[in-house]
C-alpha cells in the first residue's frame, strides 16, 4: 500500500515530467476535473493532485462520521418503555490513541508535500523569462525586456517565465487559474510568481489591439486563452482588471515582441491621433469616459476647452499652454488635483513616451471624431 508522501509528489516532480513530455511531443494540458479547469502549466498536474488526495481523505473521513453517526443513532435510540441508560465508557485508550495519531501523521503528511510543493512553485529556476507586471486601480501593465509593454500577457511556451509583481496604489492579487498559481501584488514592495506553459495558445486576432495589425480571424474562444484574475478587491473597478494570457511559440513571440515594442514609431505623426490615440486610451478608460460622464476623474468630453479656463494655465503662468498641463497630468497627476475629484491617478512616467503624449493630446482635440461609447474613429483616413 502506498504511504501518504508517495501518494503526494511534489510539484517539481510533476513539472520535471511534464516538461520531457513536452520536449517529446506527447505533452497534453492535464484534464478538468470537478473542482479545478485544465491545467495548462507544469506544475498543474502537481497542485490537482495534491488537491485530489486531500479531498479524497475529506470525503473518506465524512463518510465514516456520518456511517457511524447514523449508526450510533439507530442502535442507542430511546425506545418506548425503555428506561434511560446509565451507564457508558469511561476510558478507551486503543481508541483515543488511534483518533489522535492517525490524524495527526496525515495532517503531517500534508504539510510536509505543501510545503515542499509551495517552496517549487515559488522558486522560479535560474533561467526563467523575466516579466515586470505593475498593478494599478484598474488594469495591468505588462513590461517585456526589451521595452514593448501590453495590457494582456503574453509568454513563450516551452520556457519558464517569473512575473516581478509591484503595485504603484493598494493591494492587488494576480491570479491565473489554468495555471495554478496565485500571489499577492503589495505597493511597497516586489514579489515573484513563474509558471511554465509548454501549450502555445497563438495570436489572439483582433485582440492584439495592434491598430497596424491585419486582422481576419477575430478573437480567440475561451479555450484557446487563459483568463488572468485580481483577486484582491481593490476598489469600484475591480473587476476591470481581468485579462488573458497568450502563450505564443519562440518564434511568434519574439515577432511579437520586437513588433511590440515600436508599434507607435511606425504610425506617421498625423495618424497618432486616430490610431494610437484609440489604443492608448485603453489604459484610461478605467477612470475617464468620452461621453461627458463623469467617473474615477472627469469625462474627457470638452476637456480642452475647460483646460483653457484653469487660471494656471495660459502665457506667464504655470503651465504656458494646455499641452503642457496634459502631458504634466500625464506624468505628474499630482502636480494639479481638479476639485472635486481625489489625488488618485497613477503616473505614466516611463510608460508613455512623448510620441504617445503627443498621440492622446490629439486624441482629445478630437474627440468629435470618435464614437463616444465605442471609441471608434467615425472618419475614414485622408487619402494618400
Amino acid at each position: 500500500m502506498p504511504t501518504m508522501l508517495q501518494l503526494l509528489p511534489n510539484a517539481a516532480a510533476h513539472a520535471v515530467a511534464a516538461a520531457a513530455a513536452a520536449q517529446s511531443g506527447a505533452a497534453e494540458p492535464s484534464p478538468r476535473t470537478f473542482w479545478m479547469p485544465p491545467g495548462a502549466s507544469t506544475i498543474a498536474p502537481g497542485v490537482d493532485l495534491t488537491l485530489e488526495v486531500i479531498n479524497w481523505i475529506c470525503y473518506a473521513f465524512f463518510a465514516v462520521i456520518v456511517a457511524l453517526m447514523v449508526y450510533f443513532v439507530a442502535k442507542y435510540r430511546h425506545r418506548r418503555g425503555e428506561r434511560f441508560r446509565t451507564e457508558f465508557p469511561h476510558h478507551n485508550t486503543p481508541l483515543e490513541i488511534g483518533w489522535s495519531v492517525l490524524p495527526t501523521l496525515i495532517v503531517i503528511g500534508i504539510f510536509v508535500v505543501g510545503f515542499r510543493s509551495y517552496l517549487d512553485i515559488y522558486t522560479a529556476p535560474k533561467n526563467a523569462f523575466d516579466i515586470k507586471v505593475t498593478a494599478q486601480k484598474w488594469g495591468w501593465t505588462f513590461q517585456y525586456p526589451n521595452g514593448a509593454q501590453s495590457e494582456d500577457l503574453y509568454v513563450p511556451s516551452g520556457k519558464p517565465v517569473r512575473l516581478v509583481l509591484r503595485s504603484n496604489d493598494v493591494l492587488h492579487s494576480l491570479y491565473i487559474p489554468d495555471f495554478r498559481v496565485k500571489r499577492d501584488v503589495v505597493p511597497g514592495r516586489y514579489t515573484y510568481m513563474w509558471f511554465q506553459c509548454d501549450h502555445p495558445t497563438g495570436l489572439p486576432g483582433a485582440e492584439l489591439r495592434d491598430p497596424n495589425a491585419k486582422t481576419v480571424s477575430g478573437p480567440l474562444d475561451a479555450s484557446q486563452r487563459h483568463a488572468l484574475h485580481c483577486t484582491e478587491y481593490c476598489g469600484t473597478g475591480h473587476s476591470k482588471m481581468n485579462r488573458y494570457v497568450y502563450v505564443l511559440d519562440e518564434t511568434t513571440f519574439g515577432e511579437w515582441m520586437s513588433k511590440q515594442a515600436q508599434w507607435i514609431d511606425d504610425i506617421p505623426e498625423e495618424e497618432l491621433f486616430f490610431k494610437a490615440g484609440p489604443k492608448l486610451f485603453q489604459r484610461c478608460v478605467q477612470c475617464h469616459s468620452l461621453d461627458g460622464v463623469n467617473g474615477i476623474g472627469p469625462s474627457w468630453k470638452g476637456i480642452i476647452d475647460r483646460v483653457k479656463a484653469y487660471p494656471m494655465v495660459g502665457e506667464g503662468k504655470k503651465y504656458a499652454t494646455y499641452q503642457d498641463y496634459i502631458r504634466t497630468s500625464i506624468l505628474v497627476p499630482g502636480d494639479y488635483v481638479v476639485p472635486p475629484y481625489a489625488n488618485a491617478m497613477p503616473t505614466f512616467k516611463g510608460q508613455l513616451n512623448d510620441k504617445a503624449i503627443d498621440a492622446l493630446i490629439g486624441y482629445m482635440e478630437h474627440l468629435d471624431d470618435f464614437d463616444p461609447k465605442t471609441g471608434k474613429y467615425l472618419k475614414a483616413p485622408a487619402a494618400k
